[in-house]
């Protein structure tokens, strides 16, 4: 399989944190340890791209690269052959593949919400009612999120997403507002950027945001194969105090974490501050949320999106090492507000 292989250059050392050059994070000219790691091209996915262009990557002692790929189901795919470390590719995926047999166990989390559905600007509010619904074609990404809490969604409204409508799968968020704007689908549904991209280049709208069948639902969740994660402990745990110390950064530097994801994305840096933090699309956060992530797990199980399997989920989900580096973090600076928040999260939701 092909990947992208994406390069941020590291900021120059002279804005290291104090914590790093008081010690600690491994020695400066230490050998750095390799960590390739998977994402999808939406700015939620920008925490990977702040930890490594503001150096917390390069400050525990880690070497980390970037991929990209179009859908979850090739970057699952590119996890289980070993080709990643760690893989950001929604939630739906990652528990399809563990359900299949695959020893995945998600340790972090990157994304909450971020998915919308998309139709033409005439039928916007007949889609608002999901009851009109029925005998249409809605297309989406393969083992996309969104599509799980939708069908679930259709299924509490009286809706059986497997015989009422047809759900028809792409290769790419781009086929899904392509096949929109071309009539070849009622709807789509498609995650943050492209829905903006689909109104600003296409006048198609919003009818409704995945949230509003279920606020706060899982998106994209860090996997890492099970032997690699129990044997790199370690390593994981450096990984994610980077990760949490981006989470910071992004929710206290707005204007600079739209520099970073502009760079990374290639995107209008207008329309990213819009989803990221004008109208708020969806959440960029580090935490594994176990709680979340099995009640994912259930509402697969309930719209039978799962193969039969008798896979006890809470084996697959490992909050600890996220613990371990959150500990660090609050030992690092004690008095942090935004690492206290972390912490009380954390507790309420794992």
């Amino acid at each position: 399989m092909d990947i992208k292989h994406t390069f941020l250059p590291l900021i120059t050392a002279g804005i290291l944190s104090a914590a790093f050059l008081a010690g600690c994070g491994k020695e400066s000219g230490a050998p750095r340890d390799k960590v390739r790691v998977g994402y999808l091209a939406e700015p939620a996915h920008g925490l990977h791209f702040i930890a490594k262009d503001l150096g917390y990557f390069d400050e525990e002692g880690l070497d980390v690269e970037l991929f990209q790929f179009n859908t979850t189901a090739e970057g699952c795919s590119a996890v289980q052959a070993q080709k990643l470390d760690v893989g950001t590719f929604g939630t739906a995926a990652p528990l399809l593949f563990i359900a299949r047999g695959v020893d995945f166990t998600i340790f972090g989390g990157m994304m909450i919400g971020g998915q919308a559905i998309i139709v033409k600007p005439e039928n916007l509010d007949k889609f608002k009612d999901l009851s009109n619904f029925k005998g249409k074609k809605v297309g989406l990404g393969k083992l996309s999120t969104g599509d799980v809490i939708f069908r679930g969604a259709l299924k509490k409204a009286g809706i059986d997403p497997n015989k009422d409508l047809e759900i028809i799968e792409f290769g790419g968020q781009s086929a899904v507002v392509e096949a929109v704007n071309k009539g070849a689908v009622d709807a789509g549904i498609v995650f943050s950027p492209h829905f903006s991209l689909a109104k600003k280049n296409f006048g198609l709208e919003v009818s409704n945001y995945i949230a509003d069948f279920q606020p706060d639902y899982t998106c994209c969740r860090l996997i890492a194969n099970t032997p690699d994660l129990q044997k790199k402990r370690d390593i994981y745990r450096r990984y994610l105090i980077g990760e949490i110390r981006a989470y910071k950064f992004y929710r206290e530097n707005e204007e600079e974490t739209i520099r970073i994801f502009a760079k990374a994305f290639k995107l209008d840096p207008e329309l990213l501050k819009a989803d990221t933090y004008t109208n708020k699309t969806f959440t960029s956060n580090p935490d594994p949320l176990k709680k979340g992530t099995v009640d994912f797990w259930e509402t697969m199980k309930e719209i039978d999106y799962l193969p039969e399997n008798d896979v006890h989920i809470d084996d697959h989900i490992d909050p600890t090492i996220y613990r371990e580096a959150l500990d660090e973090v609050l030992k690092r600076y004690p008095d942090d507000p935004i690492y206290k928040e972390m912490d009380a999260f954390f507790k309420a939701n794992n």
